[in-house]
């Protein structure tokens, strides 16, 4: 009886032993997946690059193992439906598409794949989600919304006597439209008024700020793709008429435009990956709620600010992040 009673401990110790490796070996398999993720940029600017780079920095600051497959549109919209197929293609399990054209491209070309998007104002108006609450479909992500209210506010502090701000903008891109419309709507209630005037290249942006000088007293820098990708140039032409600058993001700050209190793209792109991860792990991307950013930051250019004669010690640039 003892020797019986022995032989099945032993034999339930063995089967525990090889239940706990085939345990190990699931957490293992689980820690080790390795996702497939597809990049898509709509084009090269500071803005872009960053919330591509913030967004697998978080992933690699969250253990999530990722082979990237990265596509560049160049600002050339006849890809915005021809590389979201190539990710079909490569078989994918999630595409973040970064600015509301490859967004768009993506939404209209992949309708079983998960998409998080990036630097998109108004992702309904852009027919990529139901609405903000409920995206349904398999499209949701992060929205660079920013209240130009606020910025108009302190940006007068700096200079009170602005009565006429001017824009540029690429009239082909959505996301710009909806910028413009309610920038306009802010002005007026402000009893301020507003000089437009569209660009499709980044050729267009000297002959329109010559156009513009003689009719504003500042500019307002949208986050619209073609014009932020030629921030030096805009800066550039502003300071040879002596005109300031507001950006609605930072990274046009940090390439030459005077000052903002916007998008953070890095830590907006970091935002659309933990957004992604939720994907990944298994929620249910038709329930996850557009987002809006988490964190904005105030910066100035001070070698703007100096060719302009400014006091770099106005309050209000305080505890604001100084560039060159």
């Amino acid at each position: 009886m003892k020797k019986k009673l022995i032989g099945l401990l032993l034999v339930t110790l063995l089967l525990v032993g090889c239940s706990g490796k085939n345990n190990e070996n699931i957490e293992t398999t689980s820690q080790d997946e390795v996702y497939k993720i597809g990049i898509i940029k709509y084009m090269d600017h500071i803005s872009l690059d960053e919330a591509r780079e913030g967004f697998i920095e978080e992933m690699e600051k969250n253990g999530i193992e990722v082979e990237y497959i990265d596509k560049n549109e160049n600002g050339d919209i006849s890809l915005t439906t021809v590389i979201p197929e190539k990710m079909k293609d490569e078989d994918v399990d999630l595409i973040y598409a970064i600015a509301t054209p490859a967004a768009q491209g993506a939404k209209n070309k992949v309708k079983d794949i998960p998409i998080v998007f990036s630097a998109v104002t108004d992702p309904v108006k852009a027919e990529l989600v139901e609405s903000i609450e409920n995206p349904g479909g398999n499209v949701t992500g992060i929205s660079d919304y920013i209240d130009a209210s606020n910025q108009i506010d302190e940006f007068l502090k700096l200079y009170p006597e602005v009565r006429t701000f001017g824009v540029l903008y690429n009239s082909g891109e959505q996301n710009s439209e909806v910028q413009v419309e309610e920038l306009k709507e802010i002005l007026e209630q402000k009893g301020l008024g507003l000089e437009m005037v569209g660009v499709s290249t980044i050729n267009d942006i000297p002959q329109a700020i010559a156009s513009l000088s003689n009719k504003i007293d500042a500019l307002f820098a949208l986050t619209d793709n073609t014009v932020a990708s030629a921030a030096p140039i805009v800066s550039e032409n502003l300071l040879k008429y002596g005109i300031p600058s507001i950006s609605a993001e930072e990274g046009q700050v940090t390439n030459g435009l005077l000052m903002s209190e916007g998008v953070n793209y890095r830590s907006h792109g970091a935002q659309a990956a933990r957004m992604a991860i939720k994907i990944l792990k298994g929620e249910s991307i038709g329930n996850l709620p557009v987002e809006y950013n988490e964190y904005n930051s105030k910066k100035v250019n001070e070698t703007t600010a100096k060719a302009l004669n400014l006091d770099l010690n106005h309050e209000i640039f305080e505890n604001a992040e100084f560039v060159k």
